[in-house]
């Protein structure tokens, strides 16, 4: 059973500029006038749903139980993929079900889901390209409210990802090897990796492992960015506990041009 907080958090392509935005705002602010809305990010890259899943995962941990996020990165708008809303990590996050739910959803429990197709839970505009504005934020209104989930639409009990999605969406382990990708860069130009702390063996004495990616390396994982000199390259675990390769006060997505997708590594020397 899902029990509302009071919170409302938007997550966007939109661009911080955008009057989107406000849009969004006023049709949740109509429906539920005492919520906080919050702004979790509206500069996810446009139509970047990997980016946006991987903030999702972020979002979830951060925030309490009770909160609604409504997450719009959604290409498919107006054609037939359905808008779903899943309770997981006791938060209901609600949005288009194009991958978006992927990477939360391999590494939470997902309690239950819904498909979003009860119009009276609506808003009073029904635009084919801004569902936004016109479905999930009202919906997120009425959920603040207490409106139960299972009100919204129809059950949906398949898996809400899939085998081969949750494969893809971490890293896997050999004897003395860690494989992984980097998944997104965050505002400093650090890049992220879907490599977790708790991947890691606790055997593994992390100052003598080497972590690479295609032609370049860097030698132990340390604790803090202070621990190297300006301008060095740094691997760390990062306050999101993943693995991040990063570039004292500089930026490593523009020193290496690392995408999205690159592979990278942890390596245990063996003796």
């Amino acid at each position: 059973m899902f029990t509302p907080g009071g919170i409302i958090a938007l997550t966007t392509d939109f661009q911080a500029d955008s009057f989107y935005i406000a849009e969004m705002k006023v049709a949740a602010h109509r429906v539920a006038r005492d919520a906080m809305i919050v702004d979790v990010t509206h500069a996810i890259a446009p139509q970047d749903v990997k980016q946006a899943s991987w903030t999702l995962l972020r979002a979830i941990e951060a925030f309490p139980e009770g909160t609604v996020h409504v997450v719009v990165v959604d290409p498919g708008v107006g054609t037939n993929r359905k808008i779903l809303a899943a309770m997981i990590h006791g938060q209901v996050i609600i949005g288009p079900d194009n991958g978006l739910f992927d990477v939360v959803a391999s590494r939470y429990p997902v309690t239950a889901v819904v498909e979003l197709n009860n119009e009276v839970y609506f808003g009073p505009r029904r635009s084919c390209t801004f569902h936004g504005r016109d479905i999930m934020a009202p919906v997120a209104g009425h959920l603040v409210r207490g409106i139960p989930l299972v009100s919204l639409g129809d059950a949906i009990h398949r898996p809400l990802v899939t085998p081969q999605a949750k494969a893809n969406s971490f890293a896997e382990g050999t004897e003395n090897e860690i494989h992984g990708q980097f998944v997104y860069a965050d505002s400093f130009g650090n890049c992220v990796t879907n490599i977790f702390e708790d991947d890691i063996p606790d055997d593994w004495d992390r100052s003598q492992l080497r972590v690479e990616s295609g032609l370049f390396s860097v030698n132990g994982i340390a604790s803090t960015y202070g621990e190297r000199e300006p301008g060095a390259s740094v691997a760390l675990l990062g306050s999101s506990g993943q693995l991040e390769w990063a570039v004292v006060q500089g930026s490593a997505a523009q020193k290496y041009g690392f995408n999205v997708g690159t592979a990278v590594k942890i390596v245990r020397e063996s003796h």
